[in-house]
């Protein structure tokens, strides 16, 4: 048991100050009454004499000041390392004080200093197992006081008992380990702008509780030790994400030293930047705990594959993290650029940092540099041939989560970035499932300007399919995609709801479905087909109910906004012009079929 007190010296000039404040000579009354029912073994008067001390520290006035709080520390202090303290009494403390102290050490001055070093006698005196429960429960208690300074001092207290629990480490890992990262969860997402280094303080914490799991896994062997570097792995990941969900100003600059201690503990778990990068040690990892009891324990580390993608992105843009890291990145992203099974998975892993709205702007920009890296401009031609692609689903919802980058950047380079991936993603689908994925970015569209994007991408693939055909001298065959995009073309100019498209509101994807319907015009009249894509009764088709309902409706508008002759008005026959042009020209061509 220690003794002395080694905040004594420190604290004359408080305890001088403060002798006479009611509160502090309460709680001395307190623990002096404790002691003696405690020493006279009365075990009635001993409960009523814990609950008293209890009651003191527990209500005090959060506005009190700090030295105030730290005589009552030092009261606490003194009592529990006095040689003569009762141990049961240390034993009934321990149950009552954790939450209070750690309350208390949340303020200025001296007090979380003093908070711990109690915190530190509960846990080397007392049982190590009901310390964990004790701390685990106070983290789940809500406080009004500075909360993250709160979690702190308890996060300390819970690394130093993980290093002295003896057996069953994994099952106490799993009582642990939900707790810490829901409250970190939450005290990160309640800290504003203004607390970057206080939640880097937190996350520093919060390693603690790793370094104590690492220690636990170097007495491990086999099957065990698999098992607790796993959940370590997972724990340092789903850290990385929540570390990338700051407010800071200059997260890169404030976090990334902490990034690179939680990366650390990847290395020592076996995880690779590869592994990583495709999502393989994630779900490496997570097999190892697969087993049915271990479902809601998962639960906790919903945000690993974020983060797996997350600590290859710091490490690209993080000095210090580079220089840890050596050429093994440049190795993995390397890897994944020349094996197209690799970059399909790596691409798929995107989506959840892309589309998450808690991720903050330059943690986006910087992991679609990492995606634009990956991808590079000269891949369409070598996946074209592999048709066996099962990630048609992720990879649509890597696209949706470009798209949304896409429109709600706040600035033009970060758009026009994202549009880059947008385009680099697609050209790595196999052409045979690439109309499938456009398609169905087109019909789920609600945006006309990003539809007309979409369709202007179909038209590139058109055509550079016709081109492959001119190449192979197969003059009978269309190129495989007309037919398809004649159907966006109908999406677009005959709407399923009827009637004709809304030209004012949307009249670019209007525009880009015309220039796709003129590119196939032309396209199908080259040469002597032996197989013409417009028959008879689809040229009429076009002709009747996609151009000529059109013409009407753009003149009539165009007269109309031409008598408005506002700003506006001026605005929009700028945008309907090239349309009327277009509409124009296909239907000459249409024309030149049918007398044909």
């Amino acid at each position: 048991m220690a003794s002395g007190d080694p905040f004594a010296a420190a604290g004359d000039v408080a305890a001088a100050s403060y002798s006479s404040s009611p509160t502090p000579t309460r709680l001395r009354e307190a623990l002096a009454a404790l002691s003696e029912a405690f020493d006279s073994g009365d075990t009635a008067c001993s409960d009523a004499a814990v609950a008293a001390v209890s009651e003191v520290l527990s209500p005090y006035d959060a506005d009190a000041d700090a030295l105030v709080s730290e005589q009552m520390l030092r009261e606490v202090h003194a009592f529990l390392s006095c040689p003569s303290s009762n141990q049961m009494a240390i034993d009934a403390l321990s149950l009552e004080l954790p939450k209070s102290v750690a309350e208390l050490g949340a303020r200025m001055g001296n007090c979380r200093d003093i908070a711990k070093t109690i915190l530190d006698f509960f846990v080397l005196n007392c049982n190590p197992r009901d310390m964990l429960s004790i701390l685990c429960e106070a983290l789940d208690t809500p406080v009004t006081l500075d909360g993250s300074a709160y979690l702190a001092i308890l996060l300390d207290g819970l690394a130093r008992v993980l290093t002295l629990i003896q057996r069953r480490h994994i099952e106490q890992v799993k009582v642990v380990l939900p707790a810490v990262l829901r409250v970190i969860r939450t005290a990160i997402s309640e800290l504003g702008v203004e607390h970057g280094m206080t939640a880097v303080d937190l996350f520093n914490s919060a390693l603690g509780i790793g370094s104590a799991i690492q220690e636990m896994c170097k007495t491990m062997v086999n099957h065990r030790k698999e098992e607790l570097c796993s959940i370590l792995g997972l724990y340092a990941l789903q850290n990385i994400a929540l570390v990338s969900e700051s407010t800071h100003q200059n997260i890169l600059h404030t976090c990334g030293s902490v990034v690179l201690q939680y990366s650390k503990f990847l290395t020592f778990c076996g995880f690779t930047y590869l592994g990583l990068l495709t999502g393989n040690d994630v779900a490496s990892a997570t097999n190892k705990l697969s087993k049915e009891e271990d479902d809601d324990f998962l639960d906790c580390f919903s945000f690993a594959v974020d983060g797996a993608s997350l600590v290859v992105m710091w490490t690209s843009v993080h000095d210090d993290m580079s220089k840890y890291a050596g050429a093994e990145l440049e190795s993995a992203l390397k890897q994944v650029q020349d094996d197209y099974i690799m970059k399909w998975k790596s691409i798929a892993t995107f989506r959840y940092v892309l589309s998450s709205v808690n991720y903050p702007w330059v943690i986006k920009s910087h992991s679609i540099d990492l995606l634009l890296t990956l991808v590079d401009d000269n891949c369409s031609e070598e996946t074209n041939s592999h048709v066996d692609f099962p990630y048609s689903t992720q990879f649509f919802a890597t696209l949706k989560a470009i798209e949304r980058v896409m429109i709600t950047a706040p600035d033009a380079l970060m758009r026009k970035k994202a549009f880059a991936a947008l385009k680099r993603v697609i050209s790595v689908v196999p052409s045979a499932q690439r109309f499938d994925i456009l398609q169905a970015l087109i019909t789920s569209s609600m945006f006309p300007s990003l539809t007309a994007i979409l369709l202007d991408l179909v038209k590139n693939e058109v055509l550079r399919e016709s081109r492959q055909t001119d190449r192979s001298q197969d003059a009978g065959v269309s190129p495989p995609w007309a037919s398809h995009a004649l159907e966006l073309v109908e999406l677009i100019l005959r709407p399923p709801e009827g009637g004709s498209p809304c030209l004012r509101d949307h009249s670019e994807q209007v525009l880009s479905a015309l220039n796709l319907l003129r590119l196939i015009l032309i396209l199908d009249s080259r040469g002597s087909r032996a197989a013409k894509l417009f028959q008879d009764e689809t040229i009429r088709k076009v002709y009747s109910e996609w151009l000529i309902p059109l013409r009407p409706t753009v003149a009539g508008i165009l007269s109309e906004l031409e008598k408005d002759g506002s700003e506006d008005a001026n605005q929009i026959m700028y945008l309907l012009n090239p349309v009327q042009l277009v509409l124009q020209r296909c239907t000459e061509l249409v024309e030149e079929k049918m007398k044909g």
